[in-house]
């Protein structure tokens, strides 16, 4: 995430807590309202509203932590598929590798070869493993052996 897609992730969330007050705020106000017309004594008054507003804030609370913990399930699991996507598309081009160099000849195997490390710089760039590796180009080091 660059430097402007981070601020104006954290601007839209000041802007969400903002709003989330005031709407809290204007919760509170109505019930006080109603609660004023209704008769009820001052101290029950204040007991009540703020239950419910309380309640209200809860409310979004719960809602926003729901949100949160399907977000990241989606994206634990998305990671997980790229993981699986990226280990057997790697075992597929380690036996791909294997069988050309046994059995083709030199123009074959360095067509093969730089075909696997365009595959391979891909999967580094767009499909990183769990190790963290640094992806290299298929100029600067991408006919490395295949893990």
């Amino acid at each position: 995430m660059d430097t402007s897609q981070r601020e104006d992730s954290r601007t839209r969330f000041a802007v969400l807590i903002v709003l989330i007050a005031i709407v809290v705020s204007l919760v509170g106000f109505a019930f006080d309202r109603m609660l004023i017309h209704e008769g009820v004594p001052r101290y029950d008054l204040m007991a009540i509203s703020n239950t419910l507003t309380g309640a209200v804030a809860g409310a979004f609370f719960w809602q926003a932590m729901r949100r949160e913990r399907e977000r990241r399930h989606f994206i634990r699991e998305r990671l997980h598929t790229i993981s699986e996507m990226n280990h057997h598309i790697r075992n597929a081009l380690q036996v791909i590798s294997f069988h050309v160099y046994r059995e083709q000849g030199e123009k074959n195997v360095e067509v093969v070869r730089q075909a696997v490390n365009r595959i391979e710089w891909a999967l580094k760039e767009v499909l990183p493993g769990e190790m963290g590796e640094k992806p290299a180009t298929p100029e600067n080091g991408g006919d490395r052996a295949i893990s």
